[in-house]
């Protein structure tokens, strides 16, 4: 990564330490299928820590499939041995947009907004507009209190609100201030025949007043269909990046896991 060299890597964030200890845990086959959790406070207490760092650290491992949580608590998912390993290499079966953001969750606030303007000229070209003329862009802001951690702007193609009726029904009627919840935008796309493919590319990027002056790591995303026509183009920045983007990335792909 630019601009790391010659200085000690950022210390691994507290939850991730745990989760990796948890995991270990349960790859080590010492909580077999269908293990039951300890409670949060009794985690908590064991790990010397706050019920929140629990939390995240559980929602890892909810994320790599290898526990669930219901009313009753976290249990340990019933996968044969290296099911848990395999599933890693496969997407969801349902990714959310935008790739990458986080879900709201306690210390954690986003927000989310869809307008109808015009995209910026080195964009337009790419996605099939004329210059000047406006197309849906979505907004997206992760908080935690008073300062951004995350920050998206995705410009969506004329083509991809043609073949979404969702989409299609915002065309030029659209408050500025509509608040608006794309996250299903990809299941959407598979549901009208598009086969997508993401292409990313990672820079660092002078700081601005989101992240107070601190240079700031920058994901560039270019969203293609199956006729290579650019559907999407979104700008994803983390304006604290010194602190570790915490970035979850995802496709669409086909669910192979087995049922439970």
């Amino acid at each position: 990564m630019p601009g790391t060299h010659g200085h000690s890597l950022p210390p691994v964030p507290r939850y991730l330490e745990i989760a990796h200890d948890l995991k270990s845990t349960i790859e080590s086959g010492t909580s077999t299928p269908g293990h039951r959790l300890p409670a949060e406070r009794i985690l908590a207490e064991h790990y010397r820590s706050n019920r929140q760092t629990i939390r995240q650290a559980l929602d890892v491992l909810r994320q790599e499939g290898l526990i669930s949580t219901e009313k009753r608590g976290s249990f340990v998912r019933g996968d044969r041995p290296g099911e848990a390993h395999a599933r890693l290499l496969q997407a969801p079966p349902e990714a959310q947009f935008p790739l990458g953001a986080l879900s709201p969750r306690a210390g954690i606030a986003a927000t989310t907004r869809l307008v109808w303007e015009a995209a910026p000229a080195t964009y337009a070209t790419r996605l099939g507009l004329r210059p000047g003329v406006r197309t849906l862009v979505h907004y997206y802001t992760a908080s935690a209190g008073d300062r951004v951690i995350q920050h998206a702007v995705s410009y969506l193609s004329p083509s991809l609100i043609a073949q979404i009726p969702l989409l299609a029904r915002y065309e030029r009627t659209l408050s500025h201030h509509t608040h608006s919840d794309l996250r299903r935008l990809y299941a959407w796309a598979a549901d009208a025949g598009l086969s997508l493919e993401h292409n990313e590319q990672l820079t660092m990027a002078p700081g601005d007043d989101r992240s107070d002056g601190v240079p700031q790591l920058e994901i560039h995303r270019e969203v293609r269909d199956q006729h290579h026509r650019t559907v999407e183009i979104t700008l994803l920045t983390f304006p604290h990046a010194e602190q570790g983007p915490i970035y979850h990335f995802t496709s669409p792909a086909r669910d192979v896991r087995p049922p439970l």
